[in-house]
């Protein structure tokens, strides 16, 4: 059962501008009706707004929980190793093998107690037992083996009999050996182990500064593939409360400042595959240097270890700017060496130009199965290597899993979890050569599917910025077109991020939230999104358009839903988070006649504030300046500074431990109230960048609905 969360008042007080309906739900707590920026914490009254019958339908959807594939598929094909996550709280791990054949789930006490945290994949040593690695409860890393079917295991800890600290990267599939990386102040070791002598050798060392890849091997251990790069690239979203400089080589990089031969990035951006056949294991290495000057972002090896899938990244070329940035790549693309640096094959495909959401892998050294976003879905691809020829895998709309997809040992069937707006995420297969339609393996979210009541119709817009294309979700049986319909406008976070049909419940991702309880929502890609190419990815740093395309573009298809009849502005209502809250606030503050409701989450509202304690560099990219050389660009780009514009009703979500921070959100909100506008800001107590307490998502998921339904004129009769 879900525990119902609280609200605890603010102690500031300011007249309340909400409509009667929404006052009533308040009284209903005994919470004074002076309240307008509200504590929602875990020690006091609930916040209902949803009848019974209704709150049991949000109940259920909020029990979707995501499958995971954490192992190979045992050799007779008929096991695999799996655990479930709820999606709301990317919490409560439960470990099950999956039967194949029947689709059954079995429990195994043995594999909740023992599977914590490995390194995936999970290995089949034969059809009854897997082994796998992982770094134990109280530090030392463990080889454990386990038979599902006398739940006999056993541990093999792995530890150093000198005083030394550091990390396994990864351990080679058959679990002859392990590479290991040893912390040694200024400068780290890697180094390859062997199982059987416990023997290890020297394969590099790594400067302070610098990242490692986890390792790819070959089937028997004896090749391993490993990329290294900047630190500084493997840190760039971390947050720091230091204030950043104009010549952080981060910074500078973003700006587009800094000429190719002296950008730390591109320098140390390496590859290095070691084959320990040889007496001298180093086989190869590529630098970004020697080559046409791209990133090595990512490689895998073929099963028989003679051939290398590099992954490139394309620098940014962004108008205006004097120098390409490496930081914030605009496309992607493959090449296939052998163990000599001979490329074999160059592939360079629209579905695969990313730049970050596609990866690759092989299945036998001439078959590879690449996953990547193209447009509004997550799908698979197989490219063959004798023929040059990318197929796409006849999987509906919607999207494939990023890491939950595995190929059977025999090379002829694709195991992958699969989601969309109408399908709650599942496990599910397909022959490899496509020859059939997908086969729906597990019932996880039977109970949510019976109850989602909706449906998904594609869109299209012409904007002058060119032509976007997205999805309409409505309550199932709705008229499509629709006619003077509420519709809510959502953006996701990023920017940069797809936009890809998956199914969602949660107030941050409303696609199953809203219309099964009567309201539309709109995804439209803009500009800046990843799926549609480098120029479209590119367009909000084109020229410096941060804050002004992206809002043009959504405003351009606000008017269009109007002058065709789909909605009316009275009825038109804009939400998101992170990236999509920004949206949703800079929206309703250019633009203040266009939206009548918005509910702006986790939001960056001050682009001065973001630059100091923030993500200094993704600001730098996207407007190409600092605070400090253009302040009035980055008062143009905070909704903070034309909060007073707003004439829209606004419901601000925002965590008290958010790293966006806190203080701005109530100073937006406190600039609306003194407009006289109707606001309400929940500040949920504990929570960071997103809400993933599931009781916080209820209480939020009602206050949402209830809040739409009101200032857009939606029906509680829409959703049933």
């Amino acid at each position: 059962m879900i525990l119902p969360c609280s609200v605890l008042l603010n102690r500031r007080s300011h007249p309340l501008k909400f409509a009667l309906g929404f006052l009533a739900t308040l009284m209903l707590t005994g919470l004074p009706a002076t309240a307008e920026i509200i504590n929602v914490g875990f020690d006091h009254e609930e916040l209902p707004t949803l009848d019974e019958g209704e709150l049991s339908k949000l109940d259920t959807l909020q029990t979707t929980r995501l499958p995971l594939i954490l192992s190979d598929v045992s050799p007779d094909r008929s096991r695999l190793v799996i655990a479930t996550i709820d999606r709301l709280s990317q919490a409560d791990w439960q470990v099950k093998i999956l039967n194949l054949n029947t689709g059954e789930l079995e429990d195994s006490l043995a594999l909740e107690y023992e599977v914590l945290s490995p390194t995936i994949p999970i290995q089949w040593v034969d059809n009854e037992t897997i082994r796998f690695v992982q770094e134990g409860l109280f530090g030392p890393w463990e080889i454990i083996s386990l038979n599902r079917n006398t739940g006999i295991v056993s541990h093999t800890t792995v530890y150093p009999t000198e005083d030394e600290s550091g990390e396994i990267l990864g351990a080679s599939p058959d679990f002859s050996r392990f590479a290991l990386r040893v912390y040694e102040g200024d400068e780290d070791t890697i180094y390859l182990v062997s199982l059987q002598s416990l023997d290890r050798i020297e394969v590099a060392r790594m400067p302070e500064g610098m990242a490692i890849q986890p390792p790819a091997w070959s089937a028997n251990g004896q090749q391993v593939v490993f990329v290294t790069s900047s630190v500084e690239e493997r840190g760039l979203y971390e947050r720091t409360p230091f204030s950043p400089t104009l010549s952080d080589p981060v910074n500078q990089d973003a700006l587009g400042r800094t000429p190719p031969e002296d950008n730390m990035f591109l320098q140390q951006s390496a590859l290095k595959v070691y084959d320990l056949t040889n007496p001298e294991p180093l086989q190869l290495e590529l630098e970004a240097i020697d080559g046409e000057g791209h990133l090595l972002a990512g490689a895998d090896i073929s099963p028989e270890g003679d051939r290398i899938l590099v992954k490139y990244l394309e620098p940014g070329q962004v108008e205006g700017r004097e120098h390409p940035t490496y930081l914030y790549p605009q496309g992607s693309y493959y090449q296939v060496y052998d163990l000599d640096g001979n490329v074999i094959e160059t592939i360079k495909a629209p579905a695969l130009s990313g730049p970050l959401e596609n990866s690759g892998r092989f299945v036998d050294a001439d078959t590879l199965i690449f996953h990547a976003t193209v447009g509004t879905n997550r799908h698979l691809y197989v490219y063959e290597l004798e023929t040059s020829e990318l197929t796409a895998l006849p999987i509906p709309d919607g999207s494939v899993d990023f890491e939950a997809w595995r190929v059977s040992q025999d090379g002829q069937t694709l195991i992958y979890a699969f989601s969309s707006v109408t399908q709650p995420p599942e496990l599910f297969s397909i022959p490899l050569d496509g020859s059939e339609p997908p086969t729906q393996l597990t019932d996880i979210n039977a109970e949510v599917a019976a109850i989602n009541n909706v449906q998904v119709n594609p869109v299209s817009f012409e904007t002058r910025t060119g032509l976007r294309e997205g999805f309409l979700i409505q309550p199932a049986g709705a008229a499509f077109p629709p006619q003077k319909s509420p519709i809510v406008f959502w953006q996701q976070g990023g920017p940069g991020f797809s936009m890809t049909n998956e199914f969602a419940i949660e107030v941050e991702m409303p696609f199953n939230l809203l219309p099964n309880f009567g309201i539309s929502v709109l995804s439209v890609p803009l500009a800046g999104r990843e799926g549609f190419g480098p120029e479209f990815y590119r367009l909000q740093a084109d020229d410096n358009n941060f804050g002004q395309v992206d809002i043009a573009e959504g405003i351009e298809i606000a008017s269009q839903l109007v002058s065709q009849g789909w909605s009316t502005y009275d009825q038109l209502g804009v939400t998101g988070c992170s990236y999509g809250g920004y949206y949703s606030a800079q929206a309703i503050a250019r633009f203040p006649d266009v939206f009548a409701a918005a509910n702006p989450q986790c939001s960056l509202l001050d682009a001065f504030t973001e630059w100091q304690l923030g993500y200094s560099s993704l600001l730098s990219y996207l407007t190409g300046l600092t605070p400090m050389e253009a302040p009035e660009v980055y008062q143009q780009i905070s909704p903070l500074y034309s909060a007073m514009q707003i004439k829209a009703a606004t419901m601000i979500f925002h965590g008290s431990d958010d790293f966006l921070q806190v203080d701005m959100a109530r100073n937006f909100h406190d600039v609306i109230e003194n407009n006289e506008v109707p606001v309400m800001m929940y500040e949920f107590e504990g929570v960071g960048h997103s809400i993933f307490d599931i009781g916080f998502q209820r209480v939020a998921a009602q206050l949402q609905i209830d809040f739409f339904r009101q200032y857009l004129g939606a029906s509680e009769e829409a959703s049933e």
